[in-house]
């Protein structure tokens, strides 16, 4: 049984692979920035499911991505 825990936890742990923590905003608009962050967090609490929750996340971190890119610089 605590094994049976132990990979749960280390399942839905692994689906924080697809964070947005690592995505380099220092050079890009903050107000921009802002207005993708928002983007960002309604995909990943509403947006429509893909697959398993991971391919929703993985999905939702390229478009901010996407969306950092194109901001401005500050």
């Amino acid at each position: 049984m605590k094994t049976l825990l132990t990979l749960i936890i280390i399942f839905s742990l692994s689906g924080c692979a697809y964070s947005i923590s690592d995505i380099n905003i220092s050079n890009s608009d903050p107000i921009c920035v802002r207005e993708c962050a928002a983007t960002y967090s309604s995909c990943v609490s509403g947006g429509p499911q893909i697959g398993a929750k991971t391919e929703t996340l993985r999905a939702c971190r390229e478009s901010y991505s996407v969306c950092v890119s194109t901001c401005p610089p500050k």
